[in-house]
C-alpha cells in the first residue's frame, strides 16, 4: 500500500476525531483497527479484555480518520518511547504526519497533525487533586487556581485541567507519562491559547508548544502542538460512530 503524500499534505492543521465506542462490539473494533497495524508487527496480546477493547477502539478511530482524509498508511509504536509513528507498507516513516490518541471510559480522542501533537481526554469531574503535588509546581497550581477555561469559555476544575494539559504536553514531544509529567510548566494565562515550557527535551521537537482545552461534556480534551497549527485557539471536531465501522 503506497502512501498518498498529497492526502498527507492536506493535513495542514489539527484534525480531532472523537469516537464514543460503548455500543461497538469488540470484534468490529479489532476488524477495523487491524487495518492500520503493519503486517510485520506482532499481534498485541496479554492484556485484559477491557484494555484490549480500548486499544482496538483507538486503532479503529485512527483507521476511520485515515479513510475520511484519504490517507493510506499504518501506525506503529516507536521502539524506545512508544509514541505512534505513521509509516508506509515498506516501514518508511512519514515525516509530515503525526498521530496521537487518548481514551477514557468508552470514548477515544484521536488527533492528526503535520507536526508533533499530543492529546488527552478526561472526565471533567475526575478528582485529580491528590496527585497535583507530584506533577505540578506551586507556581503552576496557583496560576491554575486563578482560572482555567475551555475554548468555549467554560470554567474548568484547575486540577483536572492541569493534569490533562501536562499529559498532552508530555505526549506531544514523545515522552509520555512514563518519563514524567513534571518536566512541563503550563502557563494558564488566558490568551487565545495557553503556553507550555519544558525543562526536558523529548525525541519529538516543538518550537513553540501551545495548548488548547476543548469542552465536550462530560469530558475535557487537551491538545498540545505547534502554535502555527492552531493559532485561533479552537480545534474543529469530527465524530466517529459505529456506522463508520461497517
Amino acid at each position: 500500500m503506497a502512501m498518498n503524500h498529497n492526502a498527507v499534505n492536506k493535513v495542514s492543521g489539527i484534525e480531532l476525531f472523537l469516537f464514543p465506542f460503548e455500543d461497538c462490539d469488540a470484534s468490529s473494533l479489532e476488524s477495523i483497527g487491524s487495518k492500520i497495524i503493519p503486517p510485520s508487527l506482532p499481534k498485541r496480546v496479554g492484556k485484559s479484555s477491557s484494555r484490549m477493547r480500548s486499544y482496538w477502539a483507538g486503532r479503529a478511530a485512527v483507521a476511520v480518520a485515515f479513510k475520511r482524509l484519504g490517507i493510506q498508511g499504518f501506525i506503529r509504536p516507536e521502539p524506545n518511547y512508544g509514541y505512534l509513528q505513521v509509516v508506509e507498507a515498506s516501514g518508511e516513516i512519514i515525516s509530515d504526519l503525526y498521530v496521537n490518541l487518548s481514551h477514557t471510559e468508552n470514548i477515544v480522542a484521536v488527533v492528526l497533525s503535520p507536526c508533533p501533537v499530543g492529546v488527552d481526554i478526561e472526565l471533567a469531574s475526575r478528582d485529580a487533586s491528590r496527585v497535583m503535588s507530584r506533577v505540578a509546581s506551586e507556581f503552576e497550581r496557583n496560576l491554575a487556581n486563578q482560572g482555567v477555561y475551555a475554548t468555549n469559555g467554560k470554567s474548568l476544575d484547575p486540577n483536572i485541567a492541569l493534569w490533562s494539559a501536562k499529559e498532552a504536553a508530555a505526549k506531544a514531544v514523545g515522552l509520555g507519562m512514563k518519563f514524567g509529567l513534571n518536566c512541563f510548566e503550563i502557563q494558564f494565562k488566558k490568551d487565545d491559547v495557553y503556553r507550555v515550557k519544558s525543562t526536558k527535551s523529548g525525541p519529538l521537537k516543538l518550537k513553540s508548544p501551545t495548548l488548547v482545552i476543548e469542552s465536550f461534556d462530560p469530558y475535557i480534551i487537551s491538545v498540545c502542538s505547534e502554535l502555527e497549527v492552531m493559532p485561533s485557539g479552537r480545534i474543529g471536531r469530527s465524530l466517529v460512530s459505529s456506522f463508520d465501522l461497517n
